[in-house]
């Protein structure tokens, strides 16, 4: 595909079942930048089958729901899985679809894994979620796959792994690894992981704003009601972008702003707000 992905650099990503076609369609309207069709977590055993017919019938704009609206990325089954493997024959039995964005890659541990769905899929973009000890072990090789066009986590497997805490230290080295390594190979920062919360959406707005903090550059989202709380923890703050414009608009001759020194990295810092969405 030569297309430039959506999920390269997405803000908000909505997963939405593949066994409910009404469901995706419906996400299309969210707001959210990209809408992923989940054919893994969110699908129980006796529905993988229907759930695949579904997704291949929305691609192939038959589905008697209705018509994409957009482009969407899905997620597979592990390719190591049974349900992985029939899910990349289905997909490479489409052919070139135009409104696949991308392919979202779970429990990635080895380079193997994405090996085996990009010879499936050639020219297809894929997302490799980090979800266990393995995974960080050779995520400079994952990252560094021609296909990869970011990481994401997978921060419940990924913890329980590990053997501890949601918000332990071992947690926090772990996400700090993935944004260093997505820095280092020229990645938008990961996504983070859904929050389970959705009636409550306090848990979601912290969870977003404190991934942001650390780099991750976007959110994924289970359910509609949490995307705009999301695309607003993501989003620059008003004072953020004034702050942007002076740094831009100051003299020539400048060396500060608000008494803060003017060098390359602030210079540059300024640019990334301003020439980001919803600046």
């Amino acid at each position: 595909m030569t297309h430039t992905p959506l999920l390269s650099t997405a803000r908000t990503t909505l997963f939405a079942p593949a066994s409910r076609p009404d469901r995706v369609l419906k996400a299309q309207s969210s707001g959210a930048d990209v809408v992923i069709v989940d054919l893994e977590d969110a699908v129980a055993g006796q529905d993988k089958d229907q759930a695949r017919d579904n997704l291949m019938a929305l691609l192939g704009g038959t589905s008697r729901h209705g018509r994409l609206s957009a482009a969407v990325a899905v997620r597979i089954n592990s390719p190591r899985t049974q349900a992985g493997a029939q899910d990349l024959k289905a997909l490479a039995a489409v052919g070139t679809v135009e409104l696949l964005d991308a392919v979202v890659v779970p429990k990635v541990e080895e380079t193997g894994h994405l090996r085996s769905v990009r010879e499936a899929l050639p020219g297809t973009h894929l997302v490799g979620t980090i979800e266990s000890a393995a995974g960080l072990l050779h995520l400079e090789a994952l990252a560094a796959q021609d296909a990869v066009i970011r990481l994401a986590t997978g921060t419940l497997d990924l913890a329980q792994d590990l053997g501890c805490a949601l918000d332990s230290r071992t947690m926090d080295a772990a996400r700090a690894r993935l944004v260093t390594v997505s820095r280092a190979l020229g990645l938008a920062g990961p996504l983070d992981s859904p929050t389970p919360q959705f009636k409550d959406l306090r848990p979601v707005q912290v969870a977003a704003r404190l991934a942001k903090e650390d780099g991750f550059t976007g959110k994924s989202c289970i359910h509609p009601a949490q995307v705009d709380a999301v695309a607003q923890a993501f989003a620059p703050t008003m004072d953020e972008i004034e702050w942007a414009r002076s740094v831009i608009h100051a003299d020539d001759g400048a060396t500060s702003v608000d008494g803060s020194m003017v060098e390359a990295p602030v210079l540059a810092r300024a640019r990334a707000i301003l020439d980001g969405p919803h600046a």
